[in-house]
């Protein structure tokens, strides 16, 4: 067995080929860094959610000493985390989760960062718990960071959560109040454009807490410090809340000149009421084309419209418009479809 082929996946694979079943997988290689630096020694797991204390799907090598994994793995979604040996590391991949299909090489870099202690204190309410604690880049308190306590990962650790931090000052703190006693799932962003929701872009900083789930118990304030990373490269072409199923929207946004707009995005909702809610999909900003494309987590019917920022109402000013092609803004796309040639104006929002 060579190096880079997993036990488990070894394993899963034997199965598919003694079993008859045509026999395909796809692999996942990468380097895992601290700062600019290989990490050698680290575990990478590849995880069916990023839940990861349950049992991962495959387990790679120990990282070389340039930091190189390597895992095989069947077609499908997986979120990459790793570990050192004694745990003082925590690694993560910026794509998580990432999608891999039959016969194919996909490249993820994971970015590890140490591993600080907890620890409790008394909390003045008997009924409800507190989280507190620091973000910190590099070593240094990160100032405008939100943190985001998410109840499970059904949606990737995506948008708002169920309770968002305010930003943080200059020592990085940060602390939720009259917390339920249940786990939570902590994840800090400081975006470069000051936005409390939105993809996170390059440059923007991220991070998990390595403890996750973090359980809030009542009468007791759970302290913690967690360490950011810098976004290393663009985001893909796409922000799919959920997972990838191959159904896809294509299309343009155009002015009332039908002249492509720069700096919009395309989201698809599946609520036909579009209010505050989260979309299930959404592009990354277009270019000066106008072009986009949105890879939706499902087929199914989708209530599509474009606008420049992300999170909060429509201000004054922003560029806005709704698919036009239906009178409920609607569309409905098949397993695997891909939709094209869409056309989607916006025009200044106007208070009248």
């Amino acid at each position: 067995m060579s190096k880079g082929l997993t036990l488990a996946a070894f394993g899963i694979l034997l199965a598919l080929c003694t079993s008859g079943s045509f026999c395909l997988a796809g692999t996942v290689d990468g380097r895992v860094v601290v700062g600019q630096d290989p990490a050698a020694g680290v575990k990478v797991f590849a995880y069916d959610t990023l839940d990861f204390t349950g049992p991962p799907a495959a387990v790679a090598m120990p990282s070389d000493a340039q930091g190189a994994y390597r895992l095989v793995l069947p077609a499908g979604s997986y979120a990459l985390f790793g570990w050192n040996a004694d745990q003082t590391l925590f690694a993560f991949s910026g794509r998580n989760p990432v999608h891999v299909d039959d016969d194919s090489t996909e490249w993820a870099g994971l970015q590890a960062v140490p591993v600080h202690d907890g620890a409790v204190t008394a909390y003045d309410d008997e009924y409800s718990g507190a989280i507190e604690g620091r973000v910190t880049h590099q070593g240094q308190p990160v100032t405008g960071a939100h943190v985001s306590l998410y109840l499970d990962v059904s949606e990737d650790l995506k948008g708002q959560g169920y309770r968002i931090s305010l930003p943080t000052e200059e020592d990085g703190y940060f602390r939720f109040d009259n917390l339920p006693e249940s786990s939570y799932y902590l994840v800090a962003r400081q975006r470069q454009d000051g936005q409390r929701v939105g993809p996170v872009r390059e440059g923007d900083l991220y991070g998990l807490y390595p403890g996750n789930p973090l359980t809030a118990r009542s009468g007791e304030v759970q302290q913690v410090t967690f360490e950011l990373v810098a976004k290393l490269q663009d985001a893909e072409d796409r922000e799919t809340f959920g997972r990838m199923s191959g159904s896809v929207l294509k299309g343009v946004v155009v002015d009332a000149d039908q002249q492509g707009v720069a700096g919009v995005h395309v989201f698809a909702y599946t609520d036909r009421v579009i209010g505050h809610q989260r979309p299930a999909a959404m592009s990354t900003p277009t270019g000066p084309d106008g072009k986009f494309v949105v890879h939706l987590p499902a087929a199914g019917t989708y209530y599509v419209g474009a606008r420049q920022a992300y999170g909060d109402s429509p201000a004054p000013g922003e560029l806005f418009g709704m698919y036009e092609q239906t009178a409920d803004h609607g569309l409905t796309v098949g397993e695997g479809e891909t939709v094209d040639n869409l056309t989607i104006m916006v025009e200044p929002i106007e208070l009248f």
